[in-house]
């Protein structure tokens, strides 16, 4: 039995899902109607959502530890250790899982969801340790909000869809945390 050149399976690769193109295909912005463009809508922000903004991502963190306990049955810490946690259960299987069967297009998407509170858990591990402040944007697209760090800004929500992405590293949200000052 010689060795012929047959091809017995056709492999096919599959492009890798890059964080960008994931991030702009699954959470791209919302301009409510009345608004002319998305710079028009966020320069619209008072001085008191400003101030509320940042309660609502912290309770939308809340939203994000209680889904984790509800599908995981794990009560995730507030600190390092969390992000840990997020840092491992963050992959290409959890990404499968939150696109299959959905729109990207649809504002309340389940990637777009748990997006939005996993990067508030982690912007809210900065906050409480001290190492930042939530530079928040409007609703509906508060995804887009910010951390103002001593060494620049930090966009949790990019970190975490970035986990998601074939572009991941291992232990980049704890390494990204601990370089922090």
């Amino acid at each position: 039995m010689g060795c012929q050149n047959v091809r017995m399976w056709p492999f096919r690769r599959t492009p890798a899902i890059r964080a960008g193109s994931l991030f702009s295909t699954w959470l791209r912005p919302v301009v409510p109607d009345g608004h002319g463009s998305l710079d028009a809508f966020e320069a619209a922000i008072t001085e008191e959502e400003k101030e509320r903004l940042p309660k609502t991502l912290g309770k939308l963190a809340m939203d994000g530890v209680e889904r984790i306990y509800q599908v995981r049955r794990h009560d995730l810490s507030p600190d390092r250790e969390g992000l840990a946690f997020l840092d491992a259960l963050l992959d290409a299987e959890m990404r499968m899982k939150l696109t299959r069967d959905q729109d990207p297009a649809y504002p309340r998407n389940l990637l777009r969801v748990v997006a939005t509170e996993f990067g508030c858990i982690v912007g809210e591990i900065y906050v409480r340790a001290g190492k930042g402040t939530w530079v928040p944007r409007r609703p509906p697209n508060l995804w887009r909000s910010r951390l103002a760090l001593r060494d620049g800004e930090y966009d949790p929500f990019l970190a975490v869809v970035t986990k998601l992405s074939d572009d991941r590293e291992p232990d980049a949200l704890v390494r990204r945390f601990d370089a922090a000052p």
